[in-house]
């Protein structure tokens, strides 16, 4: 029952629960000190009527004309309406010898079986009495009884108003704070309500919508501000894999369009060995850029979500760089290019396989945009502690504006001369994101129609 409640009548009732202990132990001290006051006080006014009686009878003989006439005429003993007090003089044979006037058809009697001056309860004409009662002495003779009383009737009405009082404020207040407890739980949650609210209108195509700060900083400023985090980085996740998706869609596109145009070409009537062979290497050579493309894809997929698993290993740099060369050599003598080499031997400690691809892609790209019979120069230098490799090419190279996006995901530089260059505009891209997962500083300098210089430095 108590769980199918709202957060906030919940806090409002637990609230109203404490609260209502509290008031409970309150009121309860409060009757209680109250009664204990009363008490003391009947306590206090029965002892100092009970010891001026004694200290009087030590100066005085006899019990005749014991009391003052004008004594009995005081209000607390005519009066039995306003705090009372009844007295009742016996001498030494238990002959009553004065009686207050408010005792007028009753005496209040000695009782043997109690102790001097320890007060007791006794019922007297339907009102409750506290009694003490002393021996009156003279000169070390007992000459006489004193026996004195108090109504305890006010003292209780009294005590009776206070309880209905406190049972009446009791319900009251716990109402009360049940009303103000709910209303400030409806104001405390009301950054939770926001956070709902904002959380049913955030889909896949409206990530953009954020929960608003409350303005204390306290626990649920902490907890929108994580909200907001979490929504910041799953945003970041899905335009990245919507861009994954869309950029792949479109690169994949071209060469399989080309594929099937030659497939087709080739299957609407009989053609020479020649032409079949022309056009099953030109499908192939589109096969391997499909292929080329989705390694690509996934290498760049890998970096994006973190998901690479690999571990340093120790290599040496020239045996990375002579298997690069080698891999690309059709490619080389397509455009009869030529590499020269001359590094050292360097024995490094990094992701080899990162630095394969980082290579292979420079590399690529410098042959890809050599012009034909160009010169590419491989070459490496030590300074300062660090270990840099040059791949230098004397090809097209780039305007000075293009060097800013260059290494910019799909970036390709629209011009004549780099039209027919196939290409989807990853390489460089990826090679970038590598080096720094690999630590390696990658810049590159490029001056338009003399070529460019990639500088790899480790």
């Amino acid at each position: 029952m108590f769980k199918k409640l709202s957060i906030k009548n919940r806090i409002a009732l637990f609230y109203s629960f404490t609260f209502s202990i509290v008031l409970l132990v309150i009121f309860a001290l409060i009757f209680y000190v109250v009664h204990l006051g009363i008490n003391k006080t009947m306590y206090k006014t029965l002892e100092e009527e009970i010891n001026s009686h004694v200290d009087y009878i030590l100066h005085e003989p006899t019990l005749n004309n014991y009391v003052q006439s004008r004594e009995w005429e005081e209000v607390e003993h005519t009066d039995i309406a306003l705090n009372p007090v009844f007295i009742a003089i016996y001498n030494q044979n238990f002959e009553l010898v004065e009686n207050s006037p408010n005792l007028v058809q009753n005496k209040l009697e000695w009782n043997k079986d109690q102790k001097e001056k320890t007060p007791y309860y006794v019922d007297f004409n339907s009102i409750q009495l506290l009694i003490s009662q002393a021996k009156l002495i003279h000169h070390g003779e007992v000459v006489g009884y004193v026996v004195a009383g108090v109504s305890t009737k006010h003292n209780q009405l009294a005590l009776d108003y206070l309880k209905i009082a406190l049972k009446i404020i009791f319900p009251l207040a716990v109402l009360l704070i049940f009303i103000l407890a709910r209303i400030i739980a409806s104001k405390s949650t009301k950054p939770v309500l926001n956070v709902i609210e904002t959380a049913e209108i955030i889909s896949e195509n409206n990530l953009s919508e954020r929960i608003q700060l409350p303005q204390n900083k306290d626990e649920l400023y902490r907890l929108s501000t994580t909200i907001n985090s979490l929504l910041d980085r799953l945003e970041f996740q899905i335009v990245k894999a919507k861009q994954f998706s869309a950029d792949a869609s479109h690169e994949l596109r071209t060469p399989l369009a080309i594929i099937k145009g030659t497939l087709e070409i080739l299957i609407r009537r009989e053609r020479s060995t020649e032409e079949y062979n022309e056009k099953i290497n030109y499908t192939l050579k589109q096969v391997d850029r499909l292929y080329n493309l989705v390694e690509q894809f996934l290498v760049l997929s890998r970096i994006e979500n973190n998901s690479l698993k690999i571990q340093h290993s120790t290599f040496d740099i020239s045996e990375v760089i002579y298997a690069s060369i080698e891999r690309f050599q059709l490619l080389k003598e397509e455009k009869n290019i030529q590499i020269n080499s001359h590094f050292t031997s360097q024995i490094l400690t990094n992701y080899k396989e990162l630095v394969e691809i980082i290579i292979d892609n420079v590399l690529t790209n410098s042959i890809k945009y050599s012009n034909l019979n160009g010169l590419i120069s491989i070459y490496s230098f030590a300074e300062n502690n660090q270990f840099s490799i040059v791949i230098e090419d004397n090809g097209i190279g780039m305007k000075e504006q293009d060097l800013e996006f260059i290494r910019n995901r799909y970036f390709r530089i629209q011009e004549e001369n780099t039209l027919s260059v196939s290409g989807s505009g990853l390489g460089l891209n990826i090679a970038t994101q590598l080096a720094q997962l690999c630590n390696i500083k990658l810049q590159i300098e490029s001056i338009q129609n003399k070529g460019t210089k990639v500088v790899l430095t480790f």
